[in-house]
């Protein structure tokens, strides 16, 4: 080996030192850099040569320059970022669903229902008075307008979170865009060997950054590329090429965006309900899920307040003896035909036939075929109990009573649940010309009547008989629900006189006939069309509810605080019964009072949003761990650097003595020669 081969030597040392100050220099350079991961010079020796007595080496080379990282940390990293970005999303938007309710100021619902019943008990105290009644309508109004407020901004609640939706979708496309140029220039840059550190740490970031907004799970190449997936395996980044995110408006979701999937045809797949983490999901789970469940609260309350209040006030009489007036007006019927029908039936209208039987439920009619029904109260999950409701008849009255002869009309034949009843004698061969003063009186007869008949006892066979006082109509229930569920009269000379001849009959599920109307729980509804198989139709009374409400009584005089007319102006009985409201348990709002039922719904978003703050705050303390030890791996140590670069300028150092000392060498040897 001769002195050529000692300054090589020299030379690779030089080099390598210096290559290692560079990295050094780099690392401190970016210590506080978001995502940079420390960068190690791996050394090794060249390939030797032979020699005598043995092989001499030939000087250092540098192997690599190494990412100092770990990819299983990296990736539980990742999948904290997920769970990071969908919490935080829950814990700030539910915490601004919070403020929209102003019951620790005073100012909320809860405040406006104490005042309205406060006004109707100031009422009962003088009702013979004109201006304790104007201060009632007052506040009737005041609580009508806090429905709608609150029905306001829950709306623009909505609107606003599906506005951030498309943003985190565009936000979305772009990071995937950027995940594929560095995968180009990843793959670029590594095709000859060497590692491209810094475009990794950068990729690596924005896939952190995704994570964040979407699902993601990550496929490393051999080419240096990473293919990125969400919603269960759909590819986001396939190495240098991407598919977008799109949102598209649901015309079963008020317009509202859905999350498509653009896989380059005419419409896109919707993966909304395939996207479990990040923030996307949060934003979606607070505008689908939050906030219609505080909407279907809020319209419950609203629509159990205008029911209750107006059929008790149907009953009363005001200071000018009229009677039957509603306070409140807003109840509706709404129907939705899903646009993932493939028949064409819908519900071309609806109406409300027996407020008494008002559940504020969420009912489908499910379609197995052409000419196949089935009804299913979706609140509950179960099917509806099948009902025979009858048609409008004048109530009975101490004045008016209604009265039923023996062997002319009094009979009645009932098929209940696929069982048909004998020939039913309402009243009994010793008491012909019974008279029913009231349509309870009534109503409590016939369920009597009907549930002793021998043969429908037998069989198990059971009956619920209401008469619903706002709409003067009698209606027969099944006592159970679902499958073979169904009422029907069949006969008797009773049925003209009750209104039983002419009504309507609705099984849980049986055949269906274009048109054909369905009864359900107090509600009516008109089906059209030819359905196809698996085809649902959706309506309810309760939404729109809160939107809706108005107050329709204008006169105080019409204010319905006596319970008759005899009674005005002192009688105060039915403002007492209005007044009872409060504290009566209402069984459309299961079985809590107006103020518990609200309570209730603001409890539940509270503690929807204090479970996001906790569920946060865990993931946070996770990320600080994960964080930590990302550090220790990953990140730069200033005084293990200053040790670095004290030693690679030291080994610089040494590699210029040993140049000089060959160069002094070789100096020696040409001076000898002369």
């Amino acid at each position: 080996m001769g002195l050529n081969a000692l300054m090589d030597v020299a030379r690779t040392a030089l080099f390598t030192a210096q290559r290692g100050l560079t990295v050094t220099g780099h690392n401190i350079g970016n210590v506080n850099t978001p995502g940079f991961s420390r960068q190690q010079v791996i050394l090794t020796e060249e390939r030797p040569i032979d020699g005598s007595p043995g092989q001499v080496g030939t000087g250092v080379k540098i192997a690599e320059i190494r990412r100092a990282v770990d990819v299983f940390l990296n990736r539980e990293l990742m999948e904290s970022h997920e769970d990071l970005g969908q919490f935080t999303t829950l814990r700030d938007e539910l915490s601004r669903l919070e403020s929209l309710f102003g019951d620790a100021r005073g100012q909320g619902l809860s405040g406006k229902l104490n005042e309205f019943f406060k006004a109707l008990q100031d009422a009962t105290t003088t009702p013979a008075q004109v201006s304790s009644r104007s201060v009632v309508l007052g506040r009737a109004a005041t609580l009508a307008g806090a429905f709608h407020q609150i029905n306001t901004d829950l709306v623009e609640t909505r609107r606003s979170i599906d506005v951030q939706v498309g943003v985190t979708i565009s936000e979305i496309n772009t990071l995937t865009g950027k995940i594929a140029e560095f995968n180009t220039q990843i793959k670029s840059a590594e095709v000859s060997g060497q590692n491209a550190n810094d475009l990794r740490d950068q990729r690596d970031l924005a896939v952190n950054e995704l994570a964040k907004r979407v699902e993601v799970f990550t496929l490393d190449r051999s080419d240096g590329t990473v293919s990125v997936f969400t919603a269960r395996g759909l590819v986001l980044v396939d190495q240098e090429t991407t598919r977008n995110l799109v949102g598209v408006e649901s015309a079963d979701n008020h317009g509202l965006l859905e999350i498509g999937y653009d896989i380059g045809g005419a419409q896109p797949t919707i993966i909304s309900d395939l996207i479990s983490t990040g923030r996307l999901r949060g934003l979606l789970t607070v505008r689908d899920q939050s906030i219609p469940s505080v909407q279907g609260g809020i319209d419950a309350l609203a629509g159990s307040l205008i029911n209750e209040v107006n059929q008790l006030h149907r009953m009363g009489y005001g200071l000018d003896g009229s009677t039957g007036n509603d306070v409140f007006s807003g109840l509706s019927v709404t129907a939705k035909t899903p646009t993932t029908n493939t028949g064409s039936s819908s519900i071309g209208n609806g109406a409300i036939t027996a407020p008494s039987q008002l559940t504020f439920h969420n009912y489908e009619i499910r379609f197995s075929g052409t000419n196949s029904y089935a009804i299913v109260d979706a609140t509950t999950g179960a099917g509806i109990h099948g009902n025979y409701t009858g048609t409008t008849v004048t109530p009975p009255t101490t004045d008016a009573p209604f009265s039923i002869v023996s062997g002319v009309n009094d009979t009645l034949v009932v098929s209940v649940d696929g069982t048909t009843s004998g020939t039913i004698t309402l009243n009994g061969a010793a008491s012909p010309g019974l008279s029913y003063a009231s349509g309870n009186a009534l109503a409590a007869e016939l369920q009597s009547k009907i549930n002793a008949d021998t043969t429908l006892a037998g069989a198990g066979r059971r009956v619920t008989v209401n008469f619903d006082s706002t709409t003067n109509r009698l209606v027969l229930r099944s006592n159970s629900a679902g499958g073979s569920s169904a009422v029907d009269v069949t006969g008797g000379t009773a049925r003209a006189g009750l209104g039983l001849s002419g009504g309507t009959s609705t099984a849980a599920s049986g055949t269906y006939g274009d048109p054909q109307t369905f009864q359900v729980d107090g509600l009516s509804v008109t089906v059209s069309g030819v359905p196809a198989a698996n085809d649902v139709l959706l309506f309810n009374s309760r939404e729109n509810a809160a939107r809706d409400i108005l107050l329709t009584l204008s006169d105080p005089s019409k204010l319905a605080l006596s319970s008759t007319r005899a009674g005005v102006p002192g009688n105060n009985q039915n403002g007492l019964s209005l007044g009872a409201l409060q504290s009566k348990a209402i069984t459309s709002l299961d079985n809590t009072t107006l103020l518990d039922s609200y309570r209730k719904t603001t409890a539940d978003l509270g503690v929807a949003s204090q479970v996001a703050k906790q569920r946060l705050d865990t993931e946070e303390i996770r990320q600080e761990q994960l964080q930590s030890f990302h550090a220790q791996v990953s990140g730069v140590s200033l005084d293990e650097e200053l040790v670095n670069l004290l030693k690679y300028q030291r080994a610089f150092e040494a590699a210029s003595r040993m140049i000089v000392a060959a160069d002094e060498m070789m100096s020696t040897l040409i001076a000898l020669k002369r």
